[in-house]
């Protein structure tokens, strides 16, 4: 069938670039409908309940960003100011709050400035001024808006709830322009940070790393092809198909709405380098065909019908590793799935289709040059290279259980990585160390206790009723009381608010109602919810302490002394994130065991040897055990970007094994007595150029700038790294242990 299918190629290749060209036309289209996304709400299952406590926070209670500007003396040059409590800062603050407020997503602004306001009617005039009403109020009044040095201060902006990167990047741009506008006097330097800042600066680093990684990695893999194939020109030949399929990958996922966000940015490098390795093996057996004396229309036929067969089960392996990915809870994790499916079935079809047209075209325009078809030398099967896989082929026929054995006792070091593995999902902590927002925001930490907030919904049939202010109120002071561990500085809830007013929470529901009615208490238009809010720092502490304090705050939820039928939850940002950890841990053993069955399933049905289908699959295995343990020795967490990361390398790493085992089977079949070495020598380099090149598809992602994304760079190469070596071992000492007597008896 692929033999007939390959006559076709070869005789209506023109047919077929004209197709793939007006599909690369309708991609460029759908490139420039690609757009980012990075609500954290969208990388969640809509029907998660923390998903719609969050969304009831924003729809009740108009809950939404918060933008954090810190303004701070950042030096003491002379002619500057050198304290927070200069005049001309706080008048300088004070203008910039007015800017903020004539924006309608503003919904309120706190200063200092509205300090002097609220006590002096006007702004100071003099520091002595300044001194005198910061001096009448109490510390812990300062506490959240001053440092203890005086070099530092804020202005907290409310924002109304908006969600989508072109709402984040009108915002951030808005309130920049309003900083820039404002003449703030020498030494002093303001920084926005919060929500809003730490969210723009992701956004732009995804536009930013699609391109950059995507960039880098075609470069690199252009150079590894020209060193291997000695060739500018032939070089490209397994190149422009692949550049044809990235192109078309992101242009349907623009023409389909599938977004870019922390998990699907990665596609562009992915493809690229998962995508060249289809190319490579076609050309690679091309050249090998010509070396032989075969015809070009021979040579391209008999490339693709032979290494066509190995790239089926390669992409059919490889593809069911990556639909486990779209068994997963995690939207973000489904849409990766589908990109990668389509980008990798698309690079396929391109590597078959569009490589032995370029090649035949190749080889008739240097026909034309230079008047006879001249058979290409290559490094990959010539010099240093084909001796080494002829010496590890040796090797291997020879000792093969020596080989195992070896494998084994380095697998031991790599199991003990698997023990201190752990997860991150926080989106600050994807952003490196030394970006402005995230050094801001730990000034905010330290200077301030935290801005970090945790909202507890309540829900009740009037929640003004006494009986449920009073707990209101118990359950605060018992928050309170844990803060050496929860990190709470701060709470506020309609409790709050009735207490400043009576100094007590009277039985008289009336009472309440007015109270509530003249501090602006947080509760929804029908009384029927209301919430507790905690401030304080939850997102700086480390994983262990983030997780530890965020199940504190469910523990009390659960535990709260409540009348019957209220209801009390948590939820918001912080919350969201965490149920995203436990929802990430627990994805990661589903998808991983989905995507092994998977592709154990496409080997054993496409083979049906028990024995041949374990020579392949070990090597993946081995391969993500590899790489996990390795994330542990290197302290590596396990993110949403890397939620499905081992069932990609399981349907990456099966593809080694499956080459080299569909060439030993080769070679057995036409009764070649070393078809151990004889496969090594033949496919060795193309799976070695392969790998090269995928890893450095995956490496080019350390370009990027979030952190992430490099992390996902690192893994992604060393587990392709590790797999190439499973394969180069494993499969072979396998084979020669399985078919060894075979192979004797045909030796004699």
């Amino acid at each position: 069938m692929l033999k007939k299918l390959a006559r076709i190629i070869v005789k209506y290749r023109v047919a077929f670039s004209l197709i793939a060209l007006f599909l690369l036309i309708l991609s460029l289209y759908g490139v420039q409908l690609l757009e980012f996304e990075s609500d954290l709400t969208k990388q969640l299952p809509q029907d998660l309940p923390a998903v719609r406590d969050y969304l009831t926070l924003q729809n009740e209670f108009q809950s939404g960003d918060s933008a954090l500007i810190i303004v701070k003396v950042a030096s003491i040059e002379e002619g500057g100011v050198y304290d927070i409590r200069d005049p001309e800062v706080i008048k300088s603050i004070y203008e910039l709050e007015e800017r903020l407020r004539e924006h309608e997503y503003v919904t309120n602004t706190m200063s200092i400035a509205d300090i002097f306001i609220q006590i002096l009617g006007r702004l100071p005039e003099n520091e002595e001024e300044v001194k005198f009403v910061l001096n009448t109020l109490p510390p812990e009044a300062l506490q959240g808006l001053i440092s203890s040095d005086y070099r530092t201060t804020m202005v907290i902006a409310t924002l109304t709830a908006g969600s989508g990167s072109q709402a984040v990047q009108r915002i951030y741009e808005d309130i920049e322009r309003d900083i820039k506008e404002v003449r703030f006097p020498k030494n002093v330097e303001v920084i926005q940070t919060g929500t809003i800042g730490i969210t723009y600066r992701i956004l732009t680093m995804l536009q930013g790393d699609l391109n950059r990684t995507m960039t880098i990695a075609l470069i690199f893999v252009a150079f590894l092809l020209i060193y291997f194939y000695k060739s500018v020109f032939r070089a490209m030949l397994p190149l422009i198909p692949l550049v044809f399929g990235v192109i078309m990958t992101l242009g349907f996922m623009g023409l389909l709405g599938i977004p870019i966000d922390m998990v699907t940015t990665v596609v562009g490098a992915m493809i690229v380098g998962m995508g060249i390795d289809y190319g490579v093996h076609v050309t690679n057996r091309y050249f090998e065909e010509r070396k032989k004396g075969r015809s070009i229309e021979e040579a391209a036929e008999e490339a693709v019908a032979e290494t066509g067969k190995a790239l089926l089960g390669a992409a059919l392996t490889t593809i069911a590793g990556f639909s486990a990915l779209s068994l997963s809870l995690l939207p973000s994790l489904r849409r990766l799935s589908f990109a990668l499916i389509m980008g990798l079935s698309l690079a396929a079809i391109n590597a078959v289709v569009i490589t032995p047209s370029l090649i035949m075209l190749y080889e008739d325009i240097m026909k034309k040059i230079k008047g006879k078809h001249e058979v290409p030398e290559i490094r990959a099967h010539s010099g240093f290279i084909a001796k080494s896989f002829n010496t590890l082929g040796m090797i291997i026929k020879g000792h093969p259980k020596t080989t195992l054995l070896a494998v084994s006792l380095m697998t031991l070091v790599f199991l003990y990585g698997l023990t201190q593995v752990t997860t991150e999902v926080r989106l600050e902590k994807m952003i490196p160390e030394g970006i402005p927002e995230i050094e801001a925001m730990k000034d905010v930490r330290y200077e301030f206790g935290g801005q970090d907030e945790v909202d507890f919904i309540v829900k009740a049939e009037d929640v003004r009723n006494p009986a449920v202010v009073r707990a209101i109120y118990r359950f605060e002071q018992e928050i309170l009381a844990d803060s050496h561990y929860n990190n709470v500085f701060e709470t506020n809830s309609i409790a709050d608010v009735v207490v400043r007013k009576y100094g007590y929470i009277p039985e008289d529901k009336e009472k309440i109602k007015e109270a509530i009615k003249e501090g602006g208490a947080p509760v929804n238009d029908d009384y029927s919810m209301t919430l507790i809010q905690l401030k304080g720092n939850f997102g700086g502490a480390n994983p262990e302490n983030f997780r530890a304090i965020m199940h504190y705050f469910e523990e009390q939820a659960k535990s709260a002394d409540f009348p019957p039928g209220v209801e009390i939850r948590p939820a918001g940002d912080l919350y969201l994130n965490y149920v995203l950890d436990g929802l990430t841990s627990q994805e990661l053993s589903k998808i991983s065991t989905y995507g092994s069955v998977l592709v154990v399933l496409v080997v054993v049905l496409l083979f049906r040897r028990p024995l041949v289908s374990i020579a392949m699959v070990l090597p993946m295995f081995l391969g993500a055990l590899w790489t996990v343990g390795y994330m542990g020795l290197a302290g590596i967490p396990f993110t949403q970007t890397l939620a499905g990361v081992i069932s990609m390398i399981v349907g990456l790493g099966v593809d080694y094994g499956m080459h080299l085992t569909h060439r030993f089977l080769e070679e057995l079949r036409e009764g070649n007595p070393y078809p151990i070495i004889s496969a090594l020598e033949g496919v060795g380099p193309g799976i070695l150029v392969g790998a090269l090149t995928t890893a450095g598809g995956f490496l080019a992602l350390l370009s990027g700038e979030l952190t992430a994304i490099h992390d996902f760079g690192k893994t992604l190469a060393v587990g392709i790294f590790a797999s190439m070596f499973a394969a180069f071992t494993v499969t072979p000492a396998l084979l020669q242990i399985f078919y060894g007597k075979k192979i004797r008896g045909e030796e004699k």
